[in-house]
Formats: C-alpha cells, structure tokens, sequence
C-alpha cells in the first residue's frame, strides 16, 4: 500500500497509481493462478512470508482504494 503521506493530487497522478495497482493485482493473481490460494514464496523469511491470498487481497484492497481517489478526482468540478 502507498503511504498516504505521498499520494500526489490530479487526474493524471490518479490515473498512474490506478494503473500501478492493477500492475500488482495482476501479479498477485498471476502467481495465485499458479501456485494456488495457500502457497507461499519459500525464498523469503518465514516472519515475511504471507499466502497468496493475503497477498491478493491486499493488492485488491489497495486497488479499491486507488479507484475511488481516482473518482472522487473526476466527480470535482474541472
């Protein structure tokens, strides 16, 4: 997730983040495709380890979040 401390304001700024987190949607559901909901990266330390799931649904979380400040952008008046 983005720290919010540096989301950048405007459309085009929102768009590139939207765009960002489908990026890392599609990888968490690429690697999800392939290994399956409960599997692991094993080359990471057991303390960073997060199943896919958590990892795709993180990624969605992150994307949901992108979406609506992208919308709350073009609802402004321009």
């Amino acid at each position: 997730m983005s720290d919010q401390r540096f989301l950048q304001t405007g459309f085009d700024k929102q768009l590139a983040h939207v765009v960002e987190e489908c990026g890392e949607v599609l990888a968490a559901a690429g690697k999800t495709q392939r290994w399956g909901l409960d599997s692991v990266n094993p080359l990471l330390p057991v303390d960073q380890q997060e199943t896919n799931e958590a990892w795709l649904r993180r990624e969605i979380a992150d994307l949901d979040g992108a979406l609506k400040r992208l919308l709350t952008t073009m609802d402004q008046p321009r």
